[in-house]
């Protein structure tokens, strides 16, 4: 019988490698059963990642018992774990979002201790977690998987792992790190629900390229296990869900949101937009002269890609006075609104109600606002917060808040911001909650509106009642122009993914084009 370093007998084969052989041993000093990695050749650098390893201690970890050199090879003698791998569940059955959401959070675990410890296990995947009958799940090989993975791993150019689960940073030049494992989580995590890799093309270059440039996969499950994933599988670094953000979605501790509130207090900082191409007049105001106004929108691409805002004008209703119930007076300026889509002629009441007029003119309801009045006020758009103080000693305003809670379409692209005054369409399903708008006018405030591309199955938010010449689908709130004082607020964008458009958090729009800021959200 053959013995390793006087002290392990090897039983038989349990499994083989591109780059060694893993062996059932009995340790003689403890009688205990041990799987034996044998590596080939004497790597330094695996043998103190083994060490390393051999310290970190967790319920879901293979534990590390010794290592051991021989000449010609390194041995690691690790616990011995008898049980399927996720993998293997998953060739035999689909896996209740229930069951992937318990072992999610105990692989997120072994990764937390790991990474406390400053250890990267850079090959994540249903293949390296085994699944005990009792529910309990095991990551094996930190530190040295990649020594003792399939043939297929890559590793041209010191770049280790499993082609499929790995993060697109590593790359482009980056080394491993704790947020390309939490990638990794969440293409195993997808695997599990979708019964299918992420990214996994038939040959290695088509799978580095659906990595690095196709569009982000996005589970059809819908719940805190698809937005954990989503979150997971952002390409920047930086709007990567953190294993914080991650724990407290799978454990349903915040169900529907993108990115959880930390327990410390977050002040928001503006943050710089890239510059977008001509943003439509209504995002950017300039002072009207007197007389006709002329407006410029965007343009549709054929393609697509939103939207028309055709020539028009614009109303300005000044809010009545909430405490004499009078009107304040028109601005001579003031103009009627029209539908963006619809041409203004001379005979039109739009056109005729351009020239200056010394008393109010209304506006003409549209079936999205023919059951409330129109209370848009006019506040220079500077992007600072908005004049809402109160004088000293006064309340401050009681709000209704109205949370924006973006959905997404199951199997296909397309998302929807609603609220509860405008329900997501059928076939959406909820995603995430991105704060909220408020309910009532106030100053600072602009109307913001649910739309869509006229005949296209793309969906968007806008503050332009007309919807830049697109379909009108409802008022959804009230929205902040700049950060409202006294409550805590952040910005929200829209985005850009071609056909699909969307509202989000994230001032890098989740990797996506950004369009510009639509106003801040409080919350």
């Amino acid at each position: 019988m053959r013995v390793v370093a006087g002290r392990y007998e090897v039983l038989g084969e349990l499994g083989r490698g591109g780059m060694g052989v893993v062996w059932r041993a009995r340790d003689r000093v403890i009688g205990r059963l041990v799987a034996l990695k044998e590596i080939r050749g004497d790597d330094q650098r695996i043998l103190r990642e083994a060490q390393t390893a051999g310290r970190l201690n967790d319920p879901a970890i293979v534990a590390v018992h010794d290592v051991v050199t021989e000449p010609g090879a390194t041995y690691i003698v690790m616990e011995l774990v008898e049980a399927p791998t996720m993998a293997d569940l998953m060739a035999a059955r689909a896996l209740p979002h229930e069951q992937v959401a318990a072992i999610g959070l105990q692989v997120l675990g072994a990764l937390e201790t790991a990474h406390a410890a400053g250890i990267v296990h850079r090959d994540v995947k249903p293949s390296n977690i085994m699944v005990l009958p009792d529910g309990r799940a095991k990551l094996a090989d930190f530190g040295i998987a990649r020594a003792l993975d399939d043939p297929g791993t890559t590793t041209k150019g010191g770049i280790m792992g499993s082609p499929g689960y790995m993060a697109p940073e590593l790359f482009t030049g980056a080394g491993p790190s704790p947020a390309s494992d939490l990638w990794a989580l969440g293409a195993t995590l997808f695997h599990a629900v979708e019964g299918r890799s992420p990214f996994q093309r038939d040959t290695t270059a088509a799978t580095l390229h659906a990595i690095l440039y196709d569009p982000p996969a996005h589970p059809s499950c819908g719940g805190p296990v698809a937005a954990a994933i989503s979150g997971l599988l952002t390409r920047p670094v930086e709007s990567r869900l953190s294993a914080h953000e991650v724990r407290a979605l799978l454990s349903g501790q915040a169900d529907d949101v993108t990115r959880v509130v930390p327990e410390q207090p977050t002040q928001y900082i503006d943050p710089v937009v890239p510059p977008t191409p001509q943003l439509p007049s209504w995002y950017e105001p300039e002072e009207p002269p007197r007389g006709r106004r002329k407006r410029t929108g965007l343009i549709v691409a054929g393609a697509g890609v939103l939207v028309v805002a055709a020539a028009a004008t614009v109303v300005i209703a000044l809010r009545p006075d909430a405490t004499s119930g009078t009107a304040a007076p028109s601005s001579p300026a003031s103009t009627t609104a029209t539908s963006a889509a619809a041409p203004v002629t001379a005979s039109s009441p739009a056109a005729a109600s351009t020239s200056p007029s010394p008393t109010p003119t209304s506006t003409p309801a549209t079936s999205t606002e023919a059951a409330r009045p129109r209370t848009t006020t006019a506040v220079p758009d500077t992007g600072q917060p908005a004049p809402v103080d109160p004088p000293p000693g006064a309340e401050q305003p009681r709000r209704t808040a109205l949370p924006l809670v973006r959905h997404n379409r199951a199997g296909s692209p397309g998302h929807f911001s609603a609220t509860a005054n405008v329900a997501a369409p059928a076939g959406f399903v909820r995603e995430a909650v991105l704060g909220a708008l408020v309910a009532d006018a106030e100053e600072g405030t602009r109307e913001l509106y649910a739309c869509q591309v006229t005949g296209k199955s793309d969906w968007f938010s806008s503050v332009d009642p007309g919807c830049e010449g697109q379909q009108v689908i409802g008022f959804l709130g009230h929205i902040f122009r700049g950060p409202p004082a006294g409550v805590d607020s952040h910005p929200v964008y829209r985005c850009n993914a071609g056909a699909d458009h969307f509202d989000s958090v994230s001032s890098t729009c989740e990797g996506k084009k950004v369009e510009f800021r639509i106003g801040y959200l409080i919350g």
